[in-house]
């Protein structure tokens, strides 16, 4: 297993490179999908489908899973083919942010290579969560392609700070 460094984003005000990279990834999806529902003939009911697809067309949205103990909520995500060098996360106290890029190359390769599938792979996803956390307390582990997050509860119910 291999630790991921996360990037703590304490203040939602706070902009950081990989907020205006996000930025700019929704702006893609936003540009996409619109072209998709202009093609359609501009028929309103199948937006999302559009933005879904948009979505397909600009990155690869991984599986995820999120679950939640009394003290943090877990997150797996599938990233198979990417190593802890492709992958970036954030922390906010409302989110994590994953994104992640990675580029196949041929290596010692002494013959002809007639077929190849494998290209430039991106992965994002943001992933909302349902109470704050303590972004401090925030960790990533990559481990067999499946990234894990762990965030500590800013506060347990009934308004406790969570144990550090």
């Amino acid at each position: 297993m291999s630790n991921i460094v996360v990037q703590r984003i304490r203040d939602a005000n706070q902009v950081p490179p990989l907020m205006k990279e996000t930025n700019q990834l929704l702006d893609q999806v936003r540009s996409r999908a619109f072209e998709l529902f202009e093609k359609r003939g501009r028929v309103s009911g199948n937006e999302m489908r559009d933005w879904l697809e948009a979505e397909k067309e600009v990155f690869r949205v991984p599986d995820v899973e999120l679950a939640e103990n009394d003290g943090e909520f877990q997150l797996q995500l599938a990233l198979p083919g990417f190593d802890v060098k492709d992958i970036r996360v954030a922390a906010l106290p409302d989110a994590v942010i994953v994104e992640g890029e990675s580029a196949h190359q041929h290596r010692g390769t002494n013959g002809t290579i007639h077929f190849c599938e494998f290209g430039e792979r991106r992965v994002f996803r943001q992933i909302p969560l349902p109470k704050p956390v303590d972004v401090d307390h925030v960790s990533a582990s990559l481990d067999k392609g499946v990234l894990q997050v762990h965030a500590s509860k800013k506060y347990r119910d009934e308004g406790k700070k969570a144990a550090a």
